[in-house]
């Protein structure tokens, strides 16, 4: 029964079964690059339908939950007291770690303090997405009432009174921020404001039909990470992407799916 490493990590993979799960009907922060973001804030889901969504899930594939994301649609710090409550059910009832829990968020001013004085194990994961305030305006436009030194202040007293490192997405956009000098630059920023041992998620973007944005070329994804790589007190991976052959890539479902559904309405 010995196994060597790289069978062993492979035989982890396969225990994973990560669900990620909307906390929100639309979202009312209208990120530029996401298919959601332009569909508008539909309703907040109640705890019942967040923890439905991992039941649901399990019953299809006949597997058991491990981990759980709150990266679907919606901003989860918008629903904070619904969420927290799903998170109970899911860490008590169903027994996921309390480590196995990553939320997102975008930045939602004075929640972060909020969330911190719940003292959860979850990682808190932060759509950064640009290394300096006019480009997250431009790509981000809640942005406008959440500066960037404001909302990585807070990031800092998050992570001084919960102990937990935090992670930052970073969705790469071709020709708007996937520069090596934007990648040295981002590192600068979460060191400074921050502080060491910060991790950030590369995203390359997965196509939005209406949205006036590039994916990156693999070599542009390449050149962000080796610059990345060189600087100190941060670590990083770059995400894959699944599911893009098939428009059910992250951002992309959503909104195919809306589009499809007024479509059918109108005919």
């Amino acid at each position: 029964n010995h196994q060597t490493p790289a069978s062993s990590a492979s035989s982890k993979r396969r225990a994973r079964f990560t669900v990620c799960v909307s906390s929100q009907v639309g979202c009312a922060m209208r990120c530029s690059f996401c298919a959601t973001g332009k569909q508008g804030f539909k309703r907040n889901l109640s705890a019942a339908e967040i923890v439905n969504q991992v039941l649901a899930l399990e019953d299809v594939f006949g597997r058991r939950c491990t981990n759980v994301v709150m990266m679907g649609m919606g901003e989860p710090l918008m629903n904070l007291k619904q969420v927290l409550l799903a998170h109970r059910t899911l860490n008590e009832d169903l027994g996921i770690g309390g480590r196995r829990f990553t939320i997102s968020t975008v930045g939602v001013p004075n929640a972060l303090s909020r969330l911190a004085a719940h003292a959860l194990q979850a990682t808190l994961a932060v759509s950064l997405h640009a290394p300096d305030q006019a480009l997250r305006e431009k790509l981000v436009p809640s942005a406008s009432s959440y500066p960037i030194e404001a909302l990585l202040e807070d990031c800092r007293l998050y992570k001084k009174n919960t102990g937990r490192r935090l992670t930052f997405e970073y969705t790469l956009l071709a020709g708007e921020n996937d520069a090596p000098a934007q990648a040295k630059a981002l590192a600068k920023l979460l060191r400074s404001r921050v502080g060491r041992g910060c991790h950030v998620n590369l995203l390359p973007w997965n196509p939005v039909a209406g949205a006036e944005h590039l994916r990156p070329s693999n070599a542009a994804v390449r050149r962000f990470s080796d610059a990345l790589a060189a600087e100190r007190g941060i670590t990083h991976t770059v995400r894959r992407t699944r599911g893009l052959e098939a428009d059910a890539a992250c951002g992309q479902l959503t909104g195919n799916f809306r589009r499809a559904t007024s479509a059918r309405r109108a005919a």
